[in-house]
Parts: C-alpha cells; sequence; structure tokens
C-alpha cells in the first residue's frame, strides 16, 4: 500500500465517525423536542381512523365426497349363496335383488311350517267337534298347539325374508364381495350400494368458522380431478363439536346428475357471505376487554377516552361494531393494552381502518 493512501483511510475514518454522530445527534434533537412538548408520563401509541368497509366471509375448507346414502349390505343368517344378479356399477332400483342367500333351504322350512300348521289346525277343529267328549286339557293344548305352529310359521317367513338381500335404496352398486356358490357367514358383507346423486361433502369445521355458517347456505365445490365448479348446499351443521378433534362436523349437499362426483374424492368448499356493507369492521385484537365490559381507546386532543362498544357478528379474526363509535374518530391500535382512562398519548404513526382487516398506513398507500 502507498503512503499516499495510508494517509486516506484515517481522514475517511473520521469523515464517516462525524457524519454518523451527525445524524444520532439529530435524532436525539427530535426526539428531546417531541419529548419536551410531550407530558412526561405519555404513553406513544400507534391510532387508525375509522371509515365504513363491508364485512363478508371467505371460508374455504377441505372435506371428502360421499354418497348421500351409503349401505354395506349383509345376509342376517349367512348360508350358500344361490345367486347374485348383479354387478358393480349396476344402478338398481329400491327393492331389486341384491343375492339370494339359502333361498331353498328357507323355502322347505317355510313348507314345513305350513303343514304343521294345518296340522294343528285340524286337531283343534276335531276336539271342538267332539264337544264334551274331548277332555277341557286336551281342546286348550290343541289351541295352545295352533298358536305355536303359527310363530313358527311366522319366524320361518321372516328367515326366508331376509335370505333375499334386496337393495334398501335406488342407487349404485359400488361393490359385490361374493360370487354364486360360495358360503357367507353371518353378517358378512355381501356388497354394497351407495347413492350418487346427490353427493355429500364432509367437513371438519373449526369453531372460529362454524359460527358462519348455517343450514341452507350456498357454497362452490370444486373436487381436484374434476376442473367444474359445482354448487352446493349445507344440509346439516353439527350442534356439538368433536370431544377429540373441537371440530364440527358440516355436510353440503351437491346434486350430481351426471355421476361426475364419486365417493372419495377429496373436495374444497368455498362459503361467501356478506354481512352488510358500510359498516364499522374491526380487528378483534384491537378490542380491549375490562371488568365493565369491551371496548376501545378513542385518541381525543392527545388522550385516550375509553369507549365500551356493543359489538355485532365475528367475521374470522374481525368483529363489526353496532354501537359506540363513529366514522371518522381515531381509536388506538397498537399500545391499547397498557391504556387507562385520560392517559396523555403520544401518536407515532396513524393510518385508515380498515383494508383487508388491518389498517392502511400512510407509507403504504
Amino acid at each position: 500500500m502507498s503512503p499516499r493512501t495510508l494517509l486516506a483511510v484515517p481522514l475517511i475514518l473520521a469523515i464517516a465517525l462525524g457524519t454518523a454522530c451527525g445524524q444520532s445527534n439529530a435524532e436525539n434533537a427530535r426526539d428531546e423536542a417531541t419529548t419536551a412538548t410531550s407530558p412526561a408520563n405519555a404513553m406513544r401509541v400507534q391510532t387508525a381512523v375509522l371509515k365504513p368497509s363491508v364485512a363478508t366471509i371467505e371460508i374455504n375448507l377441505p372435506g371428502e365426497i360421499e354418497g348421500s346414502r351409503d349401505a354395506m349390505l349383509a345376509s342376517a343368517l349367512g348360508g350358500f349363496v344361490e345367486r347374485v344378479p348383479v354387478r358393480p356399477g349396476q344402478v338398481v332400483r329400491s327393492g331389486t335383488l341384491i343375492a339370494n342367500i339359502d333361498g331353498d333351504l328357507y323355502a322347505a322350512s317355510v313348507a314345513r311350517a305350513e303343514a304343521q300348521l294345518e296340522q294343528a289346525k285340524a286337531e283343534r277343529d276335531r276336539l271342538t267337534k267332539l264337544g264334551d267328549l274331548a277332555t277341557e286339557q286336551a281342546t286348550l293344548s290343541a289351541v295352545t298347539q295352533v298358536k305355536v305352529a303359527a310363530a313358527n310359521l311366522a319366524q320361518q317367513n321372516a328367515q326366508q325374508k331376509r335370505a333375499r338381500v334386496t337393495a334398501p335404496f335406488s342407487g349404485t352398486v359400488a361393490d359385490v364381495f361374493v360370487e354364486p356358490g360360495e358360503v357367507t357367514g353371518p353378517g358378512s358383507a355381501v356388497a354394497r350400494l351407495v347413492n350418487l346423486d346427490p353427493v355429500i361433502v364432509t367437513l371438519s369445521v373449526p369453531d372460529r368458522d362454524v359460527v358462519s355458517l348455517s343450514e341452507g347456505m350456498e357454497v362452490a365445490v370444486s373436487a381436484n380431478a374434476r376442473s367444474g365448479i359445482y354448487h352446493g348446499t349445507i344440509s346439516h351443521v353439527s350442534a356439538a363439536a368433536n370431544q377429540k378433534t373441537r371440530s364440527f362436523a358440516v355436510e353440503v349437499e351437491v346434486p350430481n346428475p351426471d355421476g361426475d362426483l364419486l365417493p372419495g374424492m377429496i373436495a374444497h368448499v368455498q362459503a361467501r357471505k356478506e354481512l352488510g356493507a358500510d359498516q364499522l369492521i374491526v380487528p378483534q385484537d384491537w378490542i380491549v376487554t375490562r371488568l365493565d365490559g369491551r371496548g376501545v381507546y378513542v385518541a381525543k386532543d392527545d388522550v385516550a377516552v375509553w369507549r365500551p362498544l356493543s359489538l355485532g357478528a365475528v367475521v374470522r379474526d374481525q368483529i363489526v361494531i353496532e354501537s359506540g363509535i363513529s366514522v371518522g374518530e381515531k381509536i388506538v391500535v397498537k399500545g391499547h393494552r397498557s391504556l387507562v382512562n385520560d392517559d396523555p398519548l403520544i401518536v407515532s404513526r396513524e393510518g385508515i381502518c380498515c383494508s383487508d382487516g388491518r389498517a392502511v398506513w400512510a407509507e403504504q398507500e
């Protein structure tokens, strides 16, 4: 390094230090001037001027598509699978035969029960005709045997009916689990039947969102596997949260005449609701809770003034102010939780409320 360069280094350092000190002194002077014109116990805060806005709820939630009715059909008694006249994907009406299990066996049992009933009735009638020649005990026994035989026939008829697994509602056969010639156990699944028009989108909704949803509310539904937008209606909102997840079950009914939406698909539900225009809406964290109620601090002549509020609907992290404050007033939005009534204020920043639920500051405009 040359001697000339070595001599220049101290000079540059001195200039830099002098500039920094000058800036620091200027900032200190400004702070001292502000402090000199403000009370010693003044609180430094930020404020926002209230303007009316539109309260709009927009909620986007993932869900799963299910059939509006979904049943696993089974044979209550089990047995030999004689017939399975349906196939997966087939559309069936209510009452259509899905499978016949041990039908021949139960038909024989019914025939035997009918014969036993006829025999019991004949014996009862014979003893009745004998009159006094027949003992009272024999006549009563014959009457009882008729009742027993009738009950046995009713039981066999019920078992024969259950041997026929039929569709409880109109829908589509999603799957068939047995083949003719197999032996199935009691309660084993035979087929799955679903109703695909309409379908149901099931949602798990947190508490801050469920209060904005109501039955009959129209929503937009999209699916990862489909490109279109489908229109649905909220058909059910649970009255209580799941004790494990603390979320609320919500169901959305979506017409599906073309069968585009299938059970198991992932869907996204968008709900939008306007609570009204020209309302005062502020973030919830601007509201101060005191023992005597909830409200805000208004900056008036550089003094904090407590203002109790009447609050309305909650819009996610915002809240509607129904009364207690007017358009154009300045409320304290930062430093407000440390205030008490009549505290002197130093307003370090002032914005306008609100855009998308937040204050807009002068440097952002």
